[in-house]
């Protein structure tokens, strides 16, 4: 028996019936575990989200107080500083040469403000970044040593009763006054204009933080909502512990921010304000000084030295009024005897300007320099030591605020970062039970 066979060409090919797949590709993600899955994921990735915003929230703030507690307010108050002495140096290089015999007093104050105005122009230097600013400090420091020549010139001179003395003299207060302390005010403003700029960048409100913490907030009511009508369980206590570590959370962070933001406010609006306003008193009350003793050794223009003092003492009564009439003005007891001090002053002074008026300089010059209740000096030092005190209460202060402002955010962000921790695994702790009922 024969068995024959077919050809391989014409056997008939075996059909093929296409292979699906048994679920369609992601369908997990739209199966209710799969749903539960994926809102722990995106509800952990929020809370770890919310965590991280105020943490770098936290961080940036402090890094910019502490920039100014090292760095802004330390340059500020040099300049201050080198202001004010500038001013100092000027009224008692004045003063020590129409005493004649130069009272030790005096030069050892003239000889203080040169060095404190040395040691300010090197802590200035030291801050300083801006080439403007680098050159300024540099032009200053430049014309105080141009200065301080003309004044030991017009001291030689009028140690040998050289008449020229005064001119030297008069060429050094001009070379002060208009230029040097000019500059000085500058550099005094903009370092100042820095502390302002960045203690309110400090006050600056999180909006991206409160976004985010919120949308955690929302999505996990939602997330909690779904999960209840979807398991018929109405409490999750997951869901309530991680809620519960994100808003302890964000009650933790947002309180100390509003308390340091308050300090900082406190800083920049009571405590540097009344350093700037009780500073210019200071330069003021030195630069008036100036003029009055000026106008004993510059015979001929009295009258345009007197205009210059009575100018600077309606500016400086109308500062003070100004200032004490803030309900949160610093020192306000001290300053308070100033005004009376300053009435005291403008008192003796115009008695100088009878002396004058009459040609009488010799009592003139007693009334300036004399140490009797109703001279000049005794008002003028009263005042001047007031407002120092009140500069550095004022300096105090700010300082203080500043610190403050810092010292409560201390702990917030390790605070963030441990709760945003407890609130993740407490959603995780939560959702495994209801994930492990499907199998």
């Amino acid at each position: 028996m024969t068995v024959e066979l077919a050809h391989p060409s014409t056997e008939p090919l075996a059909s093929r019936s296409p292979t699906t797949p048994a679920h369609p590709r992601w369908w997990f993600l739209w199966t209710t575990p799969g749903r539960i899955l994926t809102i722990g994921i995106v509800l952990s990735a929020l809370v770890i989200a919310s965590a991280f915003a105020t943490s770098t929230t936290v961080n940036d703030r402090q890094n910019q107080l502490t920039a100014v507690l090292d760095h802004t307010e330390p340059l500020a108050f040099a300049a201050g500083q080198l202001y004010t002495t500038l001013s100092v140096a000027d009224a008692a290089a004045a003063t020590a040469f129409i005493a004649g015999s130069e009272p030790q007093d005096v030069r050892q104050r003239y000889q203080q403000a040169i060095t404190d105005a040395a040691a300010a122009v090197t802590r200035a230097s030291s801050g300083l970044t801006e080439e403007p600013l680098i050159q300024l400090l540099s032009r200053i420091n430049a014309n105080l040593a141009v200065y301080t020549g003309l004044v030991e010139t017009a001291r030689t001179n009028n140690r040998a009763g050289n008449p020229v003395g005064s001119s030297y003299l008069s060429e050094a207060s001009s070379l002060m006054q208009d230029t040097i302390l000019p500059d000085a005010q500058r550099l005094y403003q903009e370092t100042s204009a820095r502390v302002d700029k960045e203690t309110t960048a400090s006050t600056r409100i999180p909006a991206p933080v409160i976004l985010v913490v919120l949308a955690t907030l929302l999505f996990g009511a939602f997330a909690n909502r779904w999960l209840a009508r979807r398991t018929r369980r109405r409490i999750n206590i997951g869901f309530i512990a991680g809620g519960m570590a994100v808003l302890i959370m964000l009650i933790w962070v947002f309180t100390a921010l509003i308390i340091s933001t308050l300090d900082s406010r406190s800083a920049k609006n009571t405590a540097a304000e009344s350093l700037k306003t009780i500073t210019t008193l200071a330069i003021t009350a030195q630069q008036a000084r100036a003029d009055e003793t000026l106008s004993l050794i510059r015979r001929g223009d009295e009258a345009v030295r007197k205009q210059s003092y009575y100018q600077r003492i309606d500016d400086m009564q109308r500062q003070l009024s100004e200032y004490l009439s803030r309900e949160d003005a610093i020192d306000k007891a001290d300053l308070a005897n100033a005004e009376q001090l300053l009435r005291r002053w403008r008192a003796a002074d115009d008695r100088i300007s009878a002396y004058i008026a009459v040609g009488n300089y010799q009592a003139a010059t007693q009334v300036a320099l004399g140490k009797g209740e109703d001279d000049s000096t005794p008002a003028f030092d009263r005042l001047d030591a007031t407002l120092n005190k009140g500069i550095e209460k004022s300096r105090e202060q700010l300082r203080s605020d500043i610190l403050n402002a810092r010292r409560v955010l201390s702990g917030a962000t390790v605070g963030a970062a441990v709760l945003s921790v407890v609130a993740a695994i407490a959603v995780a702790l939560g959702l495994w039970p209801r994930l492990s009922e499907y199998r």
